[in-house]
């Protein structure tokens, strides 16, 4: 008898845990899909921009780049940039190497100049989709959902789940 509400009892715990599982991974999803929403209603809304989506990454491009080449996985980019946490635009900052951008908001430079290859596991994916087709002297926002930033984990300042808009500046490429 006693091992009958035993085992009763671990089924109804792994019955449960399955249970809460799949709820979270259904919240988790539900938030992605509002995120993505959210990101299609702010671009929007913008007006005398280019988009280039790319890998669930959307660049919206200010001032276009010069020259013949574009960035393509494996080439290698000279770059600034400024990560915020999207909030119906641009949110909470949390890193720049920018000093212009540290300044005028008070914040910590994150290092100098990045220099990146493209498609590494250097950066999250968001931004190096988003930087395909990239050209130097290109300035540009790169937007996209937790699913292709830091997704369910908290780095630094940066809760889990957060979708992230990078204001980006192309210094130099190099094709490899």
């Amino acid at each position: 008898m006693l091992y009958v509400c035993t085992m009763k009892k671990t089924i109804f715990v792994l019955l449960s845990v399955i249970l809460l599982a799949a709820c979270t991974k259904e919240d988790r999803e539900n938030t992605i899909v509002n995120q993505e929403e959210s990101i299609d209603r702010y671009i929007s809304s913008l007006e005398g921009v280019r988009i280039a989506r790319n890998g669930g990454s959307n660049r919206i491009v200010y001032t276009e780049g010069t020259g013949a080449d574009s960035l393509a996985v494996g080439d290698s980019v000279k770059f600034h940039y400024a990560g915020y946490i999207f909030s119906g635009g641009k949110g909470t900052l949390f890193a720049t190497n920018n000093a212009e951008i540290a300044a005028g908001h008070d914040f910590p430079l994150s290092g100098g100049l990045e220099k990146r290859v493209l498609g590494g596991s250097s950066m999250v994916s968001g931004l190096a989709n988003g930087l395909v087709g990239a050209k130097k002297g290109e300035k540009c926002d790169i937007v996209f959902s937790a699913k292709y930033g830091f997704n369910n984990t908290v780095v630094y300042n940066v809760p889990k789940l957060s979708p992230l808009i990078f204001e980006v500046w192309i210094e130099d490429i190099v094709k490899n």
